[in-house]
């Protein structure tokens, strides 16, 4: 089935579809956000589900320059809240997590196309060095593909075959424990299996300084990329309160925007009471991974992305951005569109 769908995506792109459509008008206080996350041809640290290639990344942000208007994540949001329109066919960047190769394969197209965009940092990881335990285990369980039972016998849980299948089912397990438990599993998991040293895989703050005097901005992914629904009150604080006040100390700027750690796959990663923390953190908005267009109406804290992969390449690219549009049509003036 994805097969067929991506060869119809191809055919709507080739017959030119997408660009009939974008002659339709949107509500003027619309805009797509995007969610991105590695760009590399290495499948070793990211999932398909959150990696382009360079190539790609590269034809995605010549599409968007040649026919929308990429607008500042967090200047876009203010102008919306106050009820100013927005530009014409507006679109934000945004990344997840801070991988290195937002600086090596990313920044250079985006600076080519003079093109902005928002990273949100994993920040211990990211400020520290050390290892961000979500690109960790992947690779890990792609190059030494660890027997079942090890798996069972360290986090209790048994997966089907494929590599895939086991980073699901244990970070099911980790998604849902506190910060220390999380380390000291993997901890134990790294001790049996005895990987060695991983590659570096995350920003620093050389760089990220670097890109932001070059026009990216950053924002929190939390501390330790977490569900900030399922932790405690005093661990929810510490990870939106310290993540933000670190940024802004090693970036000596303000860090207005948070990303809402983990994706659609997770049912309840943010909830009425993650919202009300994050604004009294000093955060004036954050961005979700649920699917659909901003429009008028919107939660600040709950705004929604199109996430990007390189999955039916700059074809289903150019239709999805159409069919976001056409949900902000749909929605008009009631909220943000599914």
């Amino acid at each position: 089935m994805p097969n067929i769908k991506n060869m119809a995506l191809q055919g709507l792109y080739r017959l030119g579809v997408p660009a009939i459509l974008r002659r339709l008008p949107a509500p003027e206080n619309s805009m797509t956000v995007l969610a991105y996350h590695a760009v590399t041809d290495d499948p070793s640290y990211a999932l398909p589900g959150i990696r382009v290639t360079p190539r790609l990344f590269a034809q995605q942000i010549a599409h968007l320059v040649q026919h929308y208007t990429v607008v500042d994540l967090a200047d876009a949001l203010e102008q919306h809240a106050q009820g100013r329109p927005l530009p014409p066919r507006a679109v934000a960047i945004t990344f997840d997590d801070g991988y290195l190769d937002n600086y090596t394969d990313a920044f250079g197209v985006l600076k080519a196309h003079r093109a902005c965009a928002t990273i949100f940092t994993t920040v211990d990881p990211v400020l520290d060095g050390g290892r961000f335990w979500v690109s960790w285990l992947y690779e890990v369980l792609l190059s030494e593909r660890p027997a079942p039972a090890l798996i069972d016998e360290v986090f209790g849980v048994r997966p089907e075959a494929g590599t895939e299948a086991a980073f699901n089912a244990i970070s099911g397990v980790l998604n849902y424990c506190p910060r220390a438990e999380r380390e000291v599993l993997l901890d134990r998991f790294a001790e049996r299996l005895d990987p060695g040293a991983t590659p570096p895989r995350m920003l620093n703050v050389a760089q990220m300084r670097e890109m932001q005097a070059g026009g990216i901005r950053f924002g929190s992914h939390t501390l330790s990329h977490p569900i900030l629904a399922n932790i405690d009150h005093e661990e929810r604080q510490l990870e939106l309160r310290r993540s933000r006040a670190r940024l802004i100390e090693a970036l000596d700027r303000d860090v207005p925007l948070i990303a809402y750690p983990n994706g659609r796959a997770i049912p309840r990663n943010f909830d009425a009471s993650v919202m009300a923390d994050c604004r009294a953190a000093g955060y004036r908005a954050a961005v979700t991974s649920r699917r659909g267009p901003v429009t008028s109406g919107a939660d600040a804290f709950a705004i929604p992305r199109m996430g990007v992969s390189q999955m039916g390449g700059i074809a289903r690219f150019a239709v999805t951005l159409e069919r976001f549009r056409a949900a902000a049509r749909r929605s008009g003036k009631n909220g943000v569109g599914a």
